[in-house]
């Protein structure tokens, strides 16, 4: 029972004790109905009989969609994510990186990127690590600017993303010019939000120390 019907075969039992339940209590009531209508013989034992099964597999059917209906919402909303996007957390690699394991951790986050082209959060996290713990800025960029191209990528993310390539641009992979590129692009992307005014004052203080350091030539 439980292969074929799979997670409602827990509800279906529930349903049929429901039903086993309700079918006493109709009996009691038809047969109370019977003799209010001065039913007697084969009429009053047709109207438990037909009443008593029909009211008891009515409710009893509709209790399990019920139930059912209940945790399907549940699930959806709070549990796979149909309706708020699950958000793996990779613990796996984690765990990986808090025992010193790097190689293996990026090893592992670069067979799901391979894996899965619009993954964008393997994606910010892998660049992290490359930045951060191995010194592979190159490598680091690449996977930023592969965040940038994903079309499902979230603002908050295409920021971060732009905002540590900007970072990396004007700091270990010395491009100032493409860093200021990048911040152009996301004051056009983002002209009124809280994202451009920082890239618009990131930016002009570039422009100055470009200014100065030409003047003092």
């Amino acid at each position: 029972m439980f292969d074929r019907h799979g997670p409602d075969a827990q509800h279906l039992l529930q349903a049929v004790g429901y039903m086993v339940l309700i079918f006493g209590l109709t009996v009691v009531l038809f047969a109370t109905l019977a003799a209010k209508l001065k039913l007697h013989g084969f009429a009053a034992a047709a109207l438990v009989l037909v009443g008593a099964p029909g009211s008891a597999l009515g409710i009893g059917w509709l209790g399990w969609r019920f139930v059912a209906g209940v945790e399907n919402t549940v699930r959806r909303f709070g549990i796979d994510g149909t309706s708020t996007p699950y958000k793996e957390q990779y613990s796996y690699q984690q765990a990986l990186v808090m025992q010193g394991r790097l190689d293996d951790a990026l090893e592992s986050f670069e067979a799901v990127i391979a894996e899965q082209p619009e993954s964008v959060d393997a994606r910010l996290r892998a660049a992290e690590l490359y930045a951060r713990d191995k010194g592979n800025h190159a490598r680091a960029a690449e996977l930023f600017r592969e965040v940038q191209r994903i079309e499902s990528v979230s603002t908050g993310e295409s920021v971060l993303a732009t905002n540590r390539l900007v970072d990396l641009y004007n700091g270990p992979l010395g491009e100032p010019g493409r860093a200021m590129v990048e911040l152009r692009r996301l004051i056009e992307r983002c002209p009124s939000t809280p994202a451009a005014a920082h890239a618009r004052d990131v930016l002009g203080r570039m422009k100055a120390v470009r200014r100065d350091g030409v003047g003092s030539d």
